[in-house]
């Protein structure tokens, strides 16, 4: 079936056209591509120009290329409604110009959508190019926050089949042509943010979902998105939650609850570790382990005052000596596994004995810390 390719374009040169040949690599036959250039310049203008060319000489008959220039940037949410006027696929992808596609993310998301005819919408994983650690893989959420699902994780350590999130970012996206009927166009009063939560929160009201296929992957340096990003932050986050909060779930909770219960179902011989400072997602998930009956609320150590901001952990500075030698297992929640990397020292002490020790973090991650070198990469989230 025929897809629409919509792609926004704020970029600069050079990102520009590392996308643009990844894309002409990886489009597959009866596409419509739709680049908008949304007040990138004359210099990327001629860019998207020549890339038509090109692969209306070489795709002939097999890919169409729509160009629209705006002469100044009107934001994300303008220049995807600008695209979705003119879409006549039966799969609508939404593409950021900041990608580097790998083969297959086109039929690979058109494969879950018609597999998944309920659902309706559906999205990729997007990995750091610096580290090759997830960047994205859907949106979970706490009572108050919305968090990348599986930060920096390896994708070995993704769900190995697809599953459902309650949002998902548009870098790469996909519907069917039946929900963006039913949706209608974005709500362009949000600029250059959380436009993509909005539309996906309209078509859950009328019965759709968001589902994540872990075998798509592409890269996404994740530049130049649009202007006045940061300064419309707070607006665009207010608007949303005061539409949208009441009908997000807490699902990062269960999630941690969840991934650690694959690692150990009885806690009571563990030494708990609170090292987060997000204080009410650290409190949920303790009280979850605590309904659960599986740890005493009040064992718990909180050393939460100690780290700051996203800076390294460095365990040496913040846990008692004593705890190195300590002979029971030890379970430790931060806010990203990735902040624990600079204690190679400490943790070959303290693996001399104990090798059971495991870290939970709050977007939804969990390894032992026999693994955190082995099974990862000397990165961290680059956002």
């Amino acid at each position: 079936m025929r897809s629409s390719v919509i792609v926004p374009i704020f970029q600069s040169q050079t990102v520009l056209s590392i996308f643009l040949s990844s894309l002409k690599r990886t489009v597959e036959p009866d596409t419509q591509l739709i680049l908008v250039n949304d007040g990138s310049g004359a210099e990327a203008a001629e860019l998207i120009e020549e890339f038509a060319r090109t692969v209306k000489s070489e795709r002939a008959g097999a890919v169409t290329v729509d160009t629209l220039h705006n002469k100044s940037p009107r934001g994300c949410g303008q220049a995807l409604n600008q695209g979705l006027e003119i879409a006549d696929g039966e799969y609508v992808f939404f593409i950021d110009s900041d990608l580097i596609l790998q083969p297959g993310w086109q039929s690979g998301m058109q494969r879950t959508l018609s597999e998944h005819p309920d659902a309706g919408m559906t999205a990729g994983v997007l990995l750091y190019p610096q580290t090759g650690g997830v960047q994205h893989c859907g949106i979970t959420f706490s009572e108050t926050l919305g968090r990348h699902l599986y930060l920096n994780a390896r994708t070995a350590d993704l769900p190995s089949s697809r599953y459902t999130v309650q949002l998902a970012a548009f870098a790469m996206f996909a519907m069917t042509r039946e929900v963006r009927e039913a949706v209608g166009l974005l709500d362009e009063r949000y600029f250059n943010g959380y436009e993509d939560f909005d539309y996906q929160m309209r078509a859950r009201e009328l019965g759709y979902h968001t589902v994540i296929d872990p075998s798509v992957i592409s890269y996404h340096w994740e530049q130049r998105n649009g202007v006045h990003r940061a300064g419309n932050r707070k607006t665009n986050l207010a608007r949303f939650w005061k539409s949208w909060g009441a009908q997000l779930v807490n699902d990062v909770t269960p999630r941690m609850v969840n991934t650690l219960f694959g690692y150990a179902a009885d806690l009571r011989d563990f030494v708990l570790l609170d090292m987060a400072e997000t204080r009410t997602d650290a409190a949920d998930f303790w009280q979850a382990l605590a309904d659960a009956s599986v740890i005493d609320r009040q064992s718990v150590l909180d050393y939460s005052a100690k780290v700051s901001g996203e800076q390294p952990i460095l365990l040496p500075q913040i846990l008692p000596a004593e705890l190195l030698a300590e002979p029971r297992p030890l379970l430790i929640l931060v806010e990203n596994f990735v902040r624990l990397l600079d204690n190679r020292m400490w943790l070959a002490q303290r693996l001399a004995n104990q090798a059971a020790d495991i870290v939970i973090d709050l977007h939804g991650n969990g390894k032992r810390l026999t693994d955190l070198y082995e099974n990862c990469w000397p990165g961290v989230k680059v956002r």
